[in-house]
C-alpha cells in the first residue's frame, strides 16, 4: 500500500512520522540517539529479512582501493563499517546492526601514500598487518 504509514516504534519525529522500511526505522532511531539492537522485534526488518542479510555477510571483508582528493589542510580520514552520521558535533558510526561482538577489525594495509610518488619515498603504513584479538571492541587500539 503506497499510502501506508507504519510505526517508527516510538522514534517518530515531526519530519519522520512513518517508517515503512527497516532503514526508515534505523534512521528514526539514529535521529533519537537510540541504539538499534534487535531487528527481530521490528516488523519492517523481519519482512525485509534484515537479520538474514546480516548473517549472510557475517564473515565477509572488504578490499578498499582508490584515490582521495583533499584540500591542503589538516584533517583525517578513516574506514569503518556501519552508517556514519553527526551527533552532537561528533562523527559516529552506527555499528549496532552488525553485533558489536562479531566485528573483526583485523586489517592489512598493502599500500598507503600521500601525494605524488618519487624515488626513495617511505610510506610507513605499507605492509601493515594487524590481527585483532578475540573480543576486541571496535575502535580501541586501532588508530
Amino acid at each position: 500500500d503506497p499510502n501506508r504509514c507504519e510505526s517508527c516504534y516510538g522514534a517518530e519525529t515531526d519530519d519522520l512520522k512513518c517508517c515503512n522500511t527497516c532503514d526508515d526505522v534505523r534512521e528514526a532511531y539514529r535521529r533519537r540517539g537510540w541504539a538499534f539492537k534487535n531487528a527481530d522485534t521490528i516488523e519492517q526488518c523481519k519482512r525485509e529479512g534484515f537479520t538474514q542479510k546480516m548473517m549472510e555477510q557475517k564473515n565477509e571483508g572488504c578490499q578498499v582501493y582508490g584515490f582521495l582528493e583533499v584540500n591542503k589542510v589538516a584533517g583525517n580520514f578513516h574506514f569503518a563499517p556501519g552508517k556514519s552520521f553527526q551527533q552532537s558535533h561528533v562523527h559516529v558510526h552506527d555499528l549496532q546492526s552488525f553485533g558489536l561482538d562479531n566485528i573483526n577489525m583485523t586489517h592489512l594495509i598493502k599500500h598507503l601514500s600521500f601525494g605524488k610518488d618519487y624515488p626513495g619515498i617511505v610510506n610507513p603504513l605499507d605492509g601493515t598487518d594487524v590481527t585483532a584479538p578475540q573480543g576486541n571492541k571496535p575502535g580501541l587500539g586501532f588508530h
